[in-house]
This record gives C-alpha cells, structure tokens and sequence, in this order.
C-alpha cells in the first residue's frame, strides 16, 4: 500500500520537478544594450538651429544660400535701428555702453558672412564650369526668407529679426566647401561674376503704422519742405511792353 501512495505521489510531483529543471538550467535573459550616444558629426539632426525643408542640399548652393540669408539679415539690421533702440528703451539690455544696439553682434555676423562668401567663391573658382548662376538663385531663395517679415510694420520685422539664427549647418558646411574647393582650385582660373555680387533685395514694408527707419523719415522730411517762391525778376531785366494806341507819351527829356 505504501508502494502505491509513493509512485502515486512520483506521478503527481513529476510535471513540477520538469519545470523546475527546465527553469534552473536555461541560461539567464541577457538585457538589451544602453543605445550608443548619437555622432554630432553623422547625426542628420543635430542640436542648433535647423535648415528649413527647401533649403538646397548640394554644398555650393546651400552656402550660398546660408549667404544670401545672412547678408539679407544685415541689412534689415540698419533698416530697423529706431525700433531695436526702442525695444533695448522698454526691456532693458545687458550690455552696457554700446554704440548701437547688438553692435557686438552684428561683428560677428559680418565676420561670419566673410565665412560663407569665401565659401562660395572658392566653390566657384574650383568649378569647371560655370556655376555662378545656380550660386545665384540660391543667394535669392536665402534673402526670400525675409519676404514674410518684411510685409508687417518695422516693428513687427524687428521682432522677428531677434527672434532669427543662421542654422549650424552653414557653418559647417561653409568651411568644408571651402576646403575641398582651395584643394581644388589652386590651378583654376576665375570663371565668372560670383554669386556673391548680388545687391541686398530692399525692403519694402506694407503697413509702417508710422514706423519709419531713419533715412525713409529724413527723405519724407525732406518732402514736406515748403517749396521755394521763384526769384522775381528785376524790373531792369523786364521786356519793355510797347505803346499802345492810347498809351501816354512818353516824357520829354532834354537833349
């Protein structure tokens, strides 16, 4: 009878000692690896200001177009001084003793611009073929970013110049254009106008709202300015008019 509870019991126990074994000798769940930190210089989006979606993709006609858009952001800078004092009047600024508002910055930005316009023509003069065209349009497509802005009062643009940053990848991209280019180009003659030469696009606001940037202010004063009387001529220099039917004599005079 013993015999029989005991191989009952075996029978029972047999499933959970499978289980048991099958649990104790598989090997152990590996964790999955921490991710590896991104690449700055492979990671197609890094930290910074981003390019916007159009903006070209080849090297020569993005710096190009990281020029025409920077050159663009200069000029509005002296278009928009009366509503950048006023802005530094109202909020205050860190800077102390500055000859004009973001005058620091605005070095900056030009030695930057030297950057990305040595870039350009660099590319250029390694080129075998013309190229300075498509440079061209790019430079047009940078400036047009500020066609937006530029259709709201000064203040308006103002506000939105504060708020813009050239994206990082002009940098970057600027200066190993101009690297592969020198390599390049040492040998190159060069083979057209550059892009580069384009004037600033003027700005053309729709709605002042009596905004006005200091030379439109002095043109409208100069407007306003009463317009001069013309001399009178002297009665010397009068045509005599000649005497008529029932005109006087003329007085006597002695000879």
């Amino acid at each position: 009878m013993k015999t029989t509870f005991a191989l009952l019991a075996l029978l029972l126990l047999t499933p959970v000692l499978v289980e048991a074994q099958a649990t104790a000798t598989s090997p152990p769940v590996e964790a999955s690896p921490a991710p590896a930190a991104a690449d700055p210089a492979t990671d197609p989006t890094p930290d910074g200001e981003p390019l916007p979606a159009d903006a070209p993709t080849s090297p020569y006609e993005l710096a190009a177009w990281c020029y025409g858009a920077m050159d663009q952001y200069l000029y509005i800078y002296s278009q928009i001084l009366p509503q950048l004092r006023d802005i530094d009047r109202l909020f205050g600024t860190s800077v102390k003793n500055e000859p004009e508002p973001y005058a620091d910055d605005m070095a900056a930005a030009k030695v930057e611009l030297g950057v990305l316009k040595n870039a350009v023509q660099a590319a250029e003069k390694a080129s075998i073929k013309v190229i300075s065209p498509d440079g061209a349009r790019a430079v047009s497509e940078g400036r047009g970013i500020w066609g937006p802005a530029e259709t709201h009062t000064r203040r308006e643009l103002a506000r939105a110049w504060l708020s813009w940053a050239l994206p990082d990848r002009c940098d970057t991209n600027a200066r190993e254009l101009a690297a592969k280019s020198n390599l390049l180009g040492q040998a190159l003659k060069y083979n057209g106008p550059s892009a580069t030469e384009s004037p600033p696009a003027p700005v053309k606001i729709a709605a002042d709202d009596g905004d006005k940037a200091d030379a439109d202010a002095a043109e409208d004063a100069s407007k306003a300015e009463p317009a001069k009387p013309e001399p009178t001529p002297d009665a010397k220099d009068m045509p005599e008019t000649p005497a008529g039917p029932d005109s006087p004599p003329p007085p006597h005079t002695r000879s």
